[in-house]
């Protein structure tokens, strides 16, 4: 049985950039994945760099994810150099439209929130305004909150060029290898079972999302499926990534990748149970849906062919915030799941757990994200939910 520093479990983007920057402190990291690098929601999302999170006007739990995620953004940049890997990550801004002048008024309230406690980069834009960064969407939409810095990428490339780099460093990178099991003996973790092979490491790090629980069953991660819907490639349109309420459903885009298509995502899903969540089918009902919604959202686009759509399950948390960091469960276990808008902060994050684990300084804490914040908490969620329904039932995402 080979013995390691660090075992990995979870081949997505927060698995690839925690081996990354372990194994790149020089020590010696197995990451494991059941499937293939990017198979979960890694591979399965519109790889938006968002920032404007959330309408809730809590100004301080504002601050404090814009910490985090405007240090994942700087990353980014230094990560498009030092990894040479080309990920698309394109700063064309993002926008949280709104369908009405309720809307209107409530988000032009919470820029001014934003901008009062410390907040440099948030922008209202009136209607005008609105329709000269992004001339496609349609007339009805009548302002948006504007974040300049956000804006897009290619999690399957990034996730991958994180793999590519801590090859080079060093890892070991296993896939088609799924972990049954950490070992845990007298309070400390030992390793992991994986079918009929044992690895040793005194630490282990779970990066496996909406599959935690499957692990440990005391974190509380929530599955949730989503889908997507991309156009054929089209020359290049103005505008920047988006969110918008449109007919009560929470609906997002990463507006168009560096190869010409347009991805639409969240668009209305049905309810479905706990163990639905996990279903990737995705139906003729759900590909019309999102073939309108962007028909609605863009009508100046015209007649544009839907190219492919697919589903995926990603995990959250009661609050809306990952888990990060060590758990309390045993010593030597480490967790970075549950983020619902990942791509703006997970970059970061993994950084700072890596090294937490390494024992290296930290430019900054992640005690947001304990993983032991919900150990004395019993989590109901309705037996039914999709996006909509969960984050009004949890308060936000």
């Amino acid at each position: 049985m080979k013995n390691y520093d660090v075992i990995v479990v979870g081949g997505g983007m927060a698995g690839a950039a925690t081996t990354y920057n372990l194994s790149q402190s020089g020590l010696n990291v197995l990451l494991l994945e059941r499937d293939n690098i990017t198979s979960g929601a890694s591979g399965r999302n519109g790889g938006q760099v968002i920032q404007l999170d959330g309408r809730d006007k809590d100004t301080e739990a504002m601050m404090n994810r814009l910490q985090y995620s405007t240090r994942t953004v700087d990353l980014l940049k230094v990560y498009k150099k030092d990894l040479d890997f080309d990920f698309e990550f394109r700063q064309i801004g993002s926008i949280d439209v709104a369908a009405n002048e309720v809307e209107y008024q409530e988000l032009k309230e919470l820029c001014h929130l934003q901008v009062q406690a410390g907040d440099k980069e948030i922008e209202f834009l009136d209607w005008k305004g609105l329709h000269e960064i992004c001339p496609m969407l349609g007339d009805n939409f009548v302002g948006a909150r504007y974040r300049w810095t956000d804006g897009n990428l290619s999690p399957f490339a990034l996730t991958h060029g994180f793999v590519e780099k801590s090859i080079k460093y060093g890892a070991e990178v296993r896939t088609h290898c799924r972990v049954d099991s950490v070992v845990i003996e007298s309070g400390r973790v030992k390793g992991v079972v994986a079918g009929d092979e044992k690895f040793a490491a005194d630490k282990v790090v779970l990066a496996t999302s909406a599959w935690t629980k499957e692990l440990v069953p005391e974190l509380q991660v929530i599955p949730l499926r989503s889908h997507a819907a991309l156009s054929e490639a089209i020359p290049e349109i103005k505008g920047p990534a988006f969110e918008v309420v449109y007919e009560g459903e929470i609906i997002y885009g990463s507006t168009q990748f560096k190869s010409g298509h347009i991805l639409l995502g969240g668009g209305p899903d049905r309810p479905r149970t706990r163990e639905e969540q996990y279903d990737y089918v995705m139906s003729w009902k759900d590909t019309q849906k999102n073939a309108s919604i962007l028909g609605k959202l863009f009508p100046k686009l015209g007649d544009i062919n839907i190219f492919r759509c697919w589903a995926g399950t990603m995990g959250t948390t009661p609050d809306g915030l990952p888990l990060a960091g060590k758990t309390s469960l045993a010593d030597g276990l480490f967790v970075i799941a549950g983020f619902p808008n990942g791509m703006a902060y997970i970059s970061y994050i993994a950084k700072m757990l890596s090294h937490l684990i390494a024992d290296k300084s930290m430019e900054t804490d992640i005690d947001l994200f304990d993983p032991d914040r919900f150990n004395d908490l019993t989590v109901e969620i309705p037996e039914k939910y999709n996006y909509t329904i969960l984050a009004d039932y949890l308060g936000r995402l």
